[in-house]
């Protein structure tokens, strides 16, 4: 069905013993949950090399690898991402160039639908003034897409230009940088929550544990605290496409890349155990949820919704505005954020921000 698109990759090893990930890849599916798709064919193979000899930790998750691109071109990707999302098909790419993160958001607009995109990077690779080629340019500037939202985490101070955050507050986008986001992971769960896609560059991540990248940037996430955001993303059940990207094979020796590749193994891996444990909670509705009314100032009501099956939390996009899809209208909050509401009548600034992008 996606032959026109893709060429297949290389098996993996038969000497593979039967608890490994490569024993229990599915060649043949029709019913697939996730699709392992290379974007570079050589950081493909390599990752894959370190990912099929890693044990298979998923029950009855269907993993199907359906090979590399035959064209990296984003007039390429666009439609086979397109068909995947439409069958409900949920991509894993493995590529390079960042650039690839334009199609992976693009492709969602081609399905004419409002898409909220988050991006995991060191630097937030934005012209602030218009589009001049980098990577999330086409998402803020182009005002016929579809955009409804944008998070950056990871960000480092002393390489951004500070247009770009003042882009950011005029919008309502949000920016966690390195320092806050490394400080308390667990805030950023209900951010990735909120996406519909996620772009991680290998970047973002300590040079020690991931070399193989361009740039002399020795600070970042530990590959452990990437990990746990790969998890949170794998277990929203509103996200529908993860993508790696940023490893180059010429940006150091034989084993920096070998590394490299192990650490793009280790955040899909994550990525799929968080996968495999989606609660099927993501409230399409709010039947089965447990509600929570707060009078607070500035609103009449405030509705905050409690998964039972997961404990996660939500709030309401108050009645009465006008903008965005009904599918973004419940917020992804934490308890602390219904403490913050119920206990001190504050709101924090996060979902204050939410709320004005509906008006």
């Amino acid at each position: 069905m996606y032959e026109p698109w893709l060429k297949a990759a290389d098996k993996p090893s038969p000497t593979l013993p039967s608890h490994s990930f490569g024993k229990h890849l599915r060649p043949r599916a029709r019913k697939i949950d996730v699709a392992i798709i290379g974007i570079d064919a050589e950081v493909s193979k390599k990752t894959r090399e370190q990912l099929f000899s890693t044990s298979w930790a998923f029950g009855k998750l269907v993993v199907r690898d359906l090979g590399n691109l035959r064209k990296t071109t984003p007039d390429f990707v666009i439609p086979l991402l397109r068909e995947l999302h439409a069958a409900g098909i949920t991509p894993v790419l493995i590529g390079s160039s960042s650039q690839a993160f334009t199609a992976q958001y693009l492709a969602f607009a081609e399905l004419n639908r409002q898409v909220s995109l988050l991006k995991i990077d060191r630097n937030i690779r934005l012209n602030p003034v218009g589009e001049g080629g980098e990577v999330l340019d086409n998402a803020v500037h182009n005002k016929g897409r579809r955009r409804f939202h944008l998070t950056h985490i990871g960000a480092q101070q002393h390489l951004v230009d500070p247009a770009i955050f003042d882009l950011f507050n005029a919008q309502d986008y949000e920016s966690v940088s390195l320092g806050p986001a490394r400080g308390n992971t667990l805030a950023l769960e209900p951010l990735l929550r909120d996406a519909d896609l996620v772009g991680l560059d290998i970047s973002a991540i300590n040079y020690h544990e991931a070399p193989a990248r361009s740039g002399l940037h020795p600070s970042g996430f530990s590959l452990q605290e990437a990990s746990q955001l790969a998890y949170y993303a794998g277990n929203s059940d509103k996200l529908s496409s993860f993508g790696l990207y940023g490893l180059d094979a010429e940006a150091g020796s034989e084993r920096d890349t070998d590394l490299t590749a192990a650490a793009y193994a280790q955040l899909i891996w994550y990525f799929l155990q968080g996968y495999s444990r989606r609660q099927g909670d993501f409230p399409a509705s709010s039947t089965g949820m447990l509600e929570y009314v707060v009078d607070i100032d500035d609103f009449d009501k405030l509705t905050f919704w409690r998964s039972p099956r997961s404990n996660r939390w939500w709030v309401q996009v108050p009645a009465g505005t006008k903008k965005g899809d009904e599918r973004h209208r419940l917020v992804p909050c934490s308890y602390e954020d219904y403490l913050e509401a119920s206990g001190k009548q504050h709101l924090p600034d996060r979902l204050m921000a939410a709320f004005r992008r509906f008006i």
